[in-house]
């Protein structure tokens, strides 16, 4: 008899406003509080959630210092200044970086990028930067996803090599403002922009549409640059829902443009990318930027120097990107050899722990270990264990962590309560980077534990899977699906609405399908009459002593809707193995 392994709970609803949107829109009252659990209150709210319309972007110049931006890199291009692009080694900075070196190219102009070896410059700006802007005769710096936490390096570039420095950034501020030309991040204290979950890459294409405006001198830019900017939409895209951003707000009409883009994109790069990762002639989804697209893009930067992401990135022809995608996998396997053993040595080490019950955190640090697959453990070990992690790498007296956190736990305040440990720390609420010195790995560790324990309450540290409502199957009719198909893009922020199913029964004898039969479809139904067919994608072994008439289970499914097809179908994500 199958076993849960997870508790499953339910997303709270909010009935006053699920009976409002009913009355308001017409729709069921499964529609209503799928969009009230998303953050919808109102009908005009709805249906701006739904349309995903270019036109209700913000305006660029509304960020502090972008006007400021707009017009210092508008006047390098003018003047055809030697520009340098300093990047990030992930997927949102590589992808920033190759975007504003193509706007330039769009201007007919050659920018250079450069960017930081992980091992051997670390993170942000450093003495490393001034030197690459040095040997490049950089007359105009800026940076992409990084630079917030500069530690006064911009202004000593500036000083230095007499050339502007803007800096261009996504991440929570800590300290005092770089000093410099510009600053363009609107999670700046005083930034007034509306939208404060752009990624790095959303803020560089906001950079390139003020300066596209500036360029053009007018709100309406040339054809040219206006097919830039939606093509462009591809690259933020990738770097939005690798970045782990939420896809709420402008993300999520960037990343819906941005995958449509992505789809008939003729970049020989991207095409490159697409046909090794089969997604050629199909709109990629977000799911599959996530675990097939970025993590390719993110092997270079990882293992090695992004700069062969980037080569990728801005090839321009077929040759130079097949040349650079050929690098670029030859890392991801090495990357997943790393990243595999690893874990499993974590895993176990975490599974065999006799106090794990009463840990509020995880740490784990060790010698040796590659930084660039650290984050993945850490959030491999939090999906395992629901508590906040951090996974360090000791090399050459120097100790670098990556944190994952849960939303209960920001990671910003998080390295507030452990900073007299930390030499630097930073990043997102649920996502951080830390250096430390080895020997403060243990007075960390007990500090994370402290702040992580004041926190979370009694039987919170238990892996749940939470589901967003009860449903019948009969609710689960054309319209309903047809709602489900205009719910994407998927991620954090815009979760893929989960439905419990209670006392299910099986139709008819299920078809296990596959090569080796290690799939299962059948036909469901329940006591309201309603019938929809279940696909279980490698369910054959846990679903075939359920799947005969007559059998009845709860379940839990996500509703998708396939393009091309007739049926809708739901994918099973786990079953009460209790025979009712």
């Amino acid at each position: 008899m199958l076993r849960r392994t997870r508790a499953w709970q339910p997303e709270p609803v909010l009935g006053d406003v699920v009976r409002e949107l009913e009355h308001e829109l017409g729709v069921s009252r499964l529609v209503a509080t799928l969009l009230s659990q998303r953050g919808i209150t109102s009908a005009a709210q709805a249906t701006s959630w739904l349309q995903k319309r270019l036109g209700d972007l913000h305006a660029p110049q509304a960020m502090a210092d972008m006007p400021r931006a707009a017009h210092c890199l508008a006047e390098a291009i003018a003047q055809r200044r030697r520009i340098l692009i300093h990047g990030d080694y992930d997927v949102d900075g590589t992808t920033a970086a190759a975007l504003l070196a193509r706007f330039c190219r769009a201007c007919a102009h050659d920018a250079v990028i450069w960017i930081p070896h992980r091992r051997i410059d670390g993170y942000g700006l450093s003495e490393a930067s001034l030197e690459a802007a040095r040997a490049q005769g950089a007359q105009l710096v800026v940076t992409v996803d990084c630079g917030i936490s500069d530690h006064g390096w911009a202004q000593r570039i500036e000083e230095a090599l007499g050339c502007p420095v803007l800096v261009t950034d996504h991440h929570l501020p800590s300290g005092e403002r770089p000093r410099c030309t510009a600053v363009v991040n609107p999670n700046r204290p005083d930034c007034p922009y509306p939208d404060k979950h752009l990624a790095g890459v959303g803020v560089a294409w906001k950079l390139a549409w003020a300066t596209a405006s500036e360029l053009c001198g007018s709100e309406r830019v040339s054809e040219r640059l206006r097919d830039f900017l939606i093509d462009a939409l591809a690259l933020v895209a990738l770097g939005t829902i690798a970045d782990c951003a939420p896809l709420i707000g402008e993300n999520r009409i960037l990343v819906h443009h941005g995958l449509k883009q992505l789809a008939r994109t003729a970049d020989p790069g991207l095409r490159a990318l697409l046909a090794h990762c089969d997604l050629q002639g199909v709109e990629p989804t977000s799911g599959d930027v996530s675990w097939r697209l970025a993590p390719l893009l993110n092997a270079s930067g990882r293992m090695d120097s992004a700069m062969n992401t980037i080569a990728l990135l801005t090839a321009r022809d077929a040759a130079a990107a097949q040349a650079a995608l050929a690098r670029v996998v030859a890392e991801n396997d090495e990357r997943r050899r790393v990243t595999q053993q690893l874990s499993e040595d974590l895993l176990a080490r975490a599974e065999h722990d006799p106090q794990l019950a009463t840990r509020a955190a995880l740490v784990y640090a060790g010698e040796g270990w590659h930084p660039g697959v650290i984050g993945i453990v850490a959030s491999r070990l939090l999906e395992r264990f629901a508590r906040p992690t951090a996974v360090i790498a000791i090399d050459g007296g120097v100790a670098k962590g990556s944190l994952r956190s849960v939303p209960a736990v920001p990671l910003g305040e998080a390295l507030a309560a452990c900073r007299p440990w930390l030499s630097s720390g930073g990043g997102h609420a649920l996502a951080a980077g830390i250096t430390l010195a080895p020997e403060a790995i243990p007075g960390f560790a007990a500090a994370f534990e402290r702040h992580v324990a004041a926190r979370l309450p009694p039987g919170t540290l238990v892996p749940r899977t939470c589901y967003d409502a009860e449903a019948h199957i009969h609710e689960l009719d054309e319209a309903f699906f047809n709602f489900v198909g205009q719910m994407p893009p998927f991620g954090i922020g815009n979760r893929e609405p989960v439905l419990r199913l209670r006392q299910a029964i099986c139709a008819g004898r299920p078809r296990f399908v596959g090569r080796e039969g290690e799939h299962v479809t059948t036909a469901i139904t329940d006591g309201g009459g309603g019938l929809r067919q279940l696909w279980v994608w490698n369910g054959a072994r846990i679903f075939a002593d359920l799947a005969y008439p007559g059998r009845r289970f709860d379940l839990l499914v996500r509703p998708e809707r396939r393009p091309g097809r007739e049926q809708w179908l739901h994918r099973l994500i786990f079953v009460d193995g209790t025979v009712l």
